[in-house]
């Protein structure tokens, strides 16, 4: 949104802002009209995704000329005249493939990734345009469907034909296109458009609030409206509460986290959706909440122990337990990587001891892979009673992905989850306890049992957000040695704090059991398959890895007649693979 001779041109940031949220718009407007200062912008995580935005559309712009396909840039950072001109121009000379052409129309303005000519007759002459976007998410989205139903739009304008379709490019491997019909989204499209001229035309933002939405997490006003939400006590500040919980609330005029901290239970009304229960539950949160406010400190209760909930998903404590931490980054090409293992445990002599493992590329994550879980057999060979604690479900289902990515260590692995070896501390903790605090995050719950870390957290996001992009675009000389102990140091103090957790949750349980409480440890589970299934499992695994001799790690790597050997080699165990998926 910007002012140009005396009106106010709209982007497709925008379009995709106003369906996230209107008082996005609002705040946007009065920037625009004076009425107020642009907020300053230092988020590492929003550069690092600029910067992912960026690479891809250049690496997408690569793969064409690599495809014969010749590129036409507009050049120039702004939209105006001169920029406008000359997409027109190339439009007119049939210039193959546009990048970065630039529109104005109507209250509009707009620079699509990429235009490509196609033969099918328009008012400029046998072709005419179609329009791609490369986006880094893996799903499209509504937002850009909007925007790609604007820039159609534009390019209809110069054409005198709307494209029949628009093309969505996600950071595939091999670029694969996402194709998406114009007609089926006119309707969206002209509602949205239309409700934000229309906001813009009227200025009415007055009686907007930032509720919080998924928008938030890339919306620069994102700290000016938990510094607002806070400063009213607005109910999305309580842990847990949704928003048709709040709707409920906000219909019994209960507005704020203190009204609902002394909500009368038991409920004397029943809201028209959701259950009794789930307004109780948060009416307690609210009030712990407010409690640890007013007492200017964190704090916490038991809630009620029920059989296989909360404590009583503790296993008993062995010396062999490992508390284990992963760093990944989802946008390093071919589906992420796992670029940092962090794991402690006790030594011997009973000291804490850890271990962090780097990987930089789909060769050493392989290899340290198989080297975790190596250690980790060997750890339950020596202390069968051990368990792998996490906190949140992110590092098992991490294992599950590289293990099937590589297959390798399968047998290991569905011994692992077979055995319930993995226990997640986050689920423990949300069944067990009640605490005064926003959200339950582990830096979050670090105050109830003092754990005070190292490692500046503002600090190890920046350094962690340099990182990430500099995998990405596999300049690992970039990355020094005094960062990587920074996100090491990080890791370390995530992997002790979950040590520090359990060893707390444990003296709960100790507590409880001591006032009269019953809580039983659950039930050790057999981690080993059928002798036959693991028969199986061994001749299959000894095929594949004869099918996959000198196959490479790296798909990109692979040539055509090695990528068929390879899923061949893994169709072998495709319906045992599955088998277990359902087990786990």
């Amino acid at each position: 949104m910007k002012k140009d001779v005396g009106r106010i041109l709209l982007s497709a940031s925008d379009l995709v802002g106003h369906l996230n949220c209107h008082y996005l718009t609002g705040r946007d407007y009065a920037v625009v009209t004076g009425n107020l200062k642009p907020p300053k912008e230092d988020d590492a995580f929003l550069d690092a995704l600029r910067q992912r935005g960026d690479r891809h559309e250049k690496k997408y712009v690569e793969f064409l000329k690599q495809n014969g396909r010749i590129v036409s840039t507009v050049e120039g950072d702004r939209i105006n005249e001169q920029t406008v001109s000359e997409t027109l121009r190339l439009m007119k000379a049939g210039a193959d493939i546009i990048f970065q052409a630039a529109f104005i129309h109507g209250s509009f303005a707009g620079r699509p990734d990429i235009l490509r000519k196609i033969d099918s007759p328009s008012a400029l002459g046998d072709w005419s345009y179609e329009v791609i976007d490369t986006k880094l998410a893996s799903e499209t989205k509504g937002g850009t469907i909007l925007q790609l139903s604007l820039y159609a739009e534009f390019v209809e304008s110069v054409q005198e034909k709307l494209p029949e379709y628009v093309y969505v490019v996600p950071p595939t491997p091999d670029f694969k296109e996402n194709r998406y019909r114009t007609d089926n989204y006119a309707a969206y499209f002209r509602k949205i458009k239309g409700s934000l001229e229309k906001a813009v035309v009227d200025g009415g933002f007055e009686d907007l609030y930032p509720e919080p939405v998924p928008h938030c997490e890339v919306c620069r006003w994102q700290m000016h409206c938990e510094q607002k939400r806070h400063a009213d006590d607005h109910l999305s500040i309580v842990a847990g509460l949704s928003r048709s919980q709040a709707s409920e609330l906000e219909a019994q005029d209960v507005t704020t986290v203190e009204k609902l901290a002394e909500v009368p239970l038991p409920l004397k009304w029943r809201p028209k959706k959701g259950s009794s229960d789930g307004i109780v539950k948060v009416r307690e949160q609210a009030r712990i909440q407010v409690q640890g406010r007013n007492l200017g400190t964190t704090i916490y209760e038991t809630l009620a122990v029920e059989p296989t909930f909360g404590l009583w998903r503790l296993p008993q404590p062995s010396e062999g337990d490992i508390f284990f931490d992963l760093e990944g980054d989802p946008f390093v090409d071919g589906g992420g990587l796992e670029y940092l293992f962090g794991y402690c445990f006790k030594d011997k002599d009973g000291s804490a001891q850890y271990v962090s493992d780097w990987a930089f590329n789909r060769h050493s994550e392989k290899k340290v892979f198989e080297n975790f879980i190596d250690f980790v057999i060997e750890r339950r060979n020596q202390y069968p009673d051990f368990h792998i604690y996490h906190f949140a479900p992110y590092e098992p289902a991490a294992l599950k992905r590289m293990m099937g990515r590589f297959t390798s260590r399968e047998v290991e692995m569905d011994e692992l989850l077979r055995g319930q070896k993995f226990i997640d501390l986050l689920a423990v903790s949300r069944q067990a306890i009640r605490a005064s605090v926003e959200s339950y995050s582990i830096k979050k719950l670090e105050p109830l049992y003092q754990f005070i870390r190292e490692q500046e957290l503002r600090e190890a996001g920046r350094i962690r957000a340099n990182m990430e992009f500099l995998l990405e675009v596999e300049d690992i000389d970039s990355i020094s040695q005094e960062h990587m102990a920074i996100v090491e140091a990080y890791n370390r103090d995530d992997s002790v704090s979950t040590l520090h957790l359990r060893d707390w949750l444990e003296t709960i349980r100790e507590d409880l059991l001591k006032h009269g409480k019953t809580i039983e440890r659950p039930t050790p589970a057999a981690h080993q398959a059928s002798e036959g299934a693991t028969e199986i499992q061994i001749r299959n695994q000894e095929l594949i890895s004869r099918l996959s001799v000198d196959i490479p790690i790296d798909e990109h790597k692979r040539s055509t007649e090695q990528h068929a050997k390879w899923l061949i080699a893994n169709m072998i165990d495709w319906h045992q693979r599955e088998n277990k998926s359902s087990y786990w």
